[in-house]
């Protein structure tokens, strides 16, 4: 099924509307049935509505009674209500995820700790000596990937990003990305391929992208871990 969103982009290139080289990797990945983010369709949508006036309701009602784009509604309206509450300014809109994420992995950790213990108490009873080894972290022997496709980005770029994990964990994974200030300022959650690939698009640039830095994009899919650093020029 042709996703609709690309008789918009085309619209918006044939009016000489918007960023030409956004409008086109858009409407590429949407040609090849590509995972296109709520960040990349509010964009769009957002161009459709300043200059064109609506000409197909059926379309506009389809957009409107999305999942998705209800639930980015309800939460804008979450993050303006929490900024009159004079609650610190970028707030993470995923919070919840996010400390359900946190919450699995410190579990995690403390239970690795834990094995660590009863392991070295059990040696130390059997008089076997210990030598000190070289660790290996838990993303390194866990089958979790993420990866961008280039180290650095201007802004207005295009990031593509991509990976692969195990679908038995489930088949949503949640990508984020931090700011060189620590703060969340992207998340989307996608479907995993049966063949456990996953990818997306997501735009450089918008609020929290004010500074020039290191930016860290960040991947969780059930108790795994994921994350990596790429450079960014305001």
């Amino acid at each position: 099924m042709t996703d609709p969103i690309i008789e918009d982009v085309k619209k918006l290139l044939d009016a000489e509307i918007g960023e030409k080289r956004i409008l086109q990797q858009i409407k590429r990945a949407a040609e090849n049935e590509e995972v296109i983010s709520n960040y990349e369709r509010n964009y769009v949508s957002q161009l459709m509505e300043a200059h064109f006036k609506p000409t197909e309701p059926e379309t506009i009602i389809e957009y409107k009674s999305e999942p998705v784009q209800q639930k980015i509604s309800e939460t804008k309206q979450q993050f303006v209500k929490a900024k009159e509450e004079t609650i610190p300014p970028k707030k993470p809109f995923f919070e919840s995820k996010i400390q359900s994420q946190m919450t699995n992995k410190r579990a995690f950790g403390i239970g690795v700790i834990a094995l660590a213990i009863i392991l070295i108490v059990g040696i130390s009873i059997s008089g076997i000596q210990i030598t000190p080894t070289e660790t290996t972290s838990s993303s390194q022997s866990s089958t979790l990937t993420i990866e961008t496709d280039q180290s650095s980005y201007s802004k207005g770029d295009i990031i593509s990003i991509s990976g692969n994990s195990k679908p038995s964990l489930g088949n949503t994974i949640i990508l984020t990305i931090e700011n060189s200030n620590g703060e969340l300022i992207w998340a989307e959650d996608i479907k995993i391929k049966q063949s456990g690939i996953y990818s997306t698009l997501a735009i450089a640039g918008g609020e929290g992208w004010e500074k020039s830095g290191t930016y860290t994009l960040k991947v969780a899919h059930g108790n795994l871990n994921e994350k990596i650093t790429f450079s960014f020029k305001n």
